[in-house]
């Protein structure tokens, strides 16, 4: 296993006004108890890589209180050669530099420094509406191919083109008939990059069940376009549903696109969002954080895997195979445990983990 991160720096960032934590192994344990700060430094470890939280889309409710900026620096080694990252965000604006120079595309980060993260709210994925499914396809298609970006770009102009068209239009046009067909191609584009890598992170999760878990679970996904499917033109669907055009103009919005569609997961022949336990969802979510880790491992490079206290609450013989998975991935782990010599401690093997301990 290799070290990705081996230190970060936050000032003004969520509970911190300043601190250092080093980070010596490739295997980290952070201690902490509530509110000490541990998951708001995972946080800041996956803001580096994504630029994003993944608990707000609003940077300034990351800054510490009653401050107006934050500042993040990651040292991280990539070819087996130490850079420095820093993101900043001050005056709503954000900055980010590797080596102490501005990067000019989001590429420059992405083939530096890789995060997959699970924490407790990853469940929404599984137990949520298809926002959180789309996410989390369109992240992981990022990490492995960062011109996908300027493919989702693509894909909302065109999409707010026609939703303007949409709100203006008393009857349709051939103005309306274009943007369906742009919008229509886009989608398509976007559906193949999306069914594709669901059936890669299938075929993962089932190997990893077949593997570690001695068993006949099944994994499979099964993508939902919204009226955009294969076989059928946008010509032959207008002229289909002639009336269309006066159900989208009611609504306001454009009612196909990728940006509504959704994908169902089933295990053991079951949808895991409505018939599925809690702890079969979270055992598929595990998976299929793992899956996306190994898939972004062998098409790129070692990840850091951030783990949230996620894996407590499963029963100690699943917890010990889902760290022999853990341990299968080719870069570096930090849990956080609410604390000291926990469960996850003691099972953790002796020699091959460093601990770090958070105290307010």
């Amino acid at each position: 296993m290799h070290i990705i991160c081996s230190e970060i720096h936050l000032k003004n960032f969520r509970c911190f006004d300043s601190i250092t934590v080093t980070f010596d192994s490739p295997i980290m344990l952070i201690e902490g108890i509530n509110g000490a700060g541990k998951t708001s430094l995972l946080e800041a470890l996956y803001y580096s890589c994504y630029l994003r939280s993944f608990r707000t889309h609003l940077p300034r409710e990351i800054v510490y209180f009653e401050k107006k900026n934050f500042f993040v620096r990651i040292i991280v080694t990539h070819d087996q050669v130490n850079h420095e990252i820093q993101v900043g965000f001050s005056s709503e604006k954000r900055s980010v530099k590797i080596d102490k120079k501005a990067i000019s595309s989001y590429k420059e980060l992405m083939d530096l420094y890789r995060v997959v993260s699970l924490i407790e709210e990853d469940l929404s994925i599984i137990q949520e509406g298809p926002q959180k499914r789309r996410s989390f396809l369109d992240q992981t298609l990022l990490l492995f191919d960062t011109s996908f970006a300027t493919t989702l770009r693509e894909f909302k102009k065109i999409l707010n083109n026609r939703t303007r068209l949409i709100q203006q239009l008393k009857s349709p046009d051939e103005h309306y008939q274009l943007w369906t067909e742009q919008l229509w191609t886009k989608t398509e584009e976007i559906q193949k990059k999306r069914i594709d890598l669901l059936a890669l992170l299938t075929d993962e999760v089932n190997l990893l069940l077949a593997t570690y878990f001695k068993s006949d679970y099944e994994v499979s996904c099964v993508y939902l376009p919204k009226y955009i499917a294969r076989g059928i033109t946008p010509i032959a669907f207008l002229q289909e549903n002639s009336d269309f055009f006066f159900k989208e103009r009611k609504s306001g919005h454009s009612m196909l696109g990728a940006h509504l569609e959704d994908f169902d997961i089933i295990f053991q022949n079951k949808k895991t969002k409505r018939l599925a336990s809690r702890g079969q969802q979270k055992l598929v979510l595990v998976l299929l954080k793992v899956a996306k880790a190994r898939f972004i491992n062998k098409n790129k490079g070692p990840i850091l895997f951030l783990l949230d206290d996620f894996i407590s609450d499963f029963d100690i013989e699943t917890i010990k195979t889902l760290l022999a998975i853990l341990y299968s991935l080719d870069g570096q782990l930090i849990f956080t445990s609410p604390t000291r010599q926990s469960l996850l401690s003691t099972l953790l093997p002796r020699g091959s983990f460093a601990i770090t301990q958070l105290d307010i």
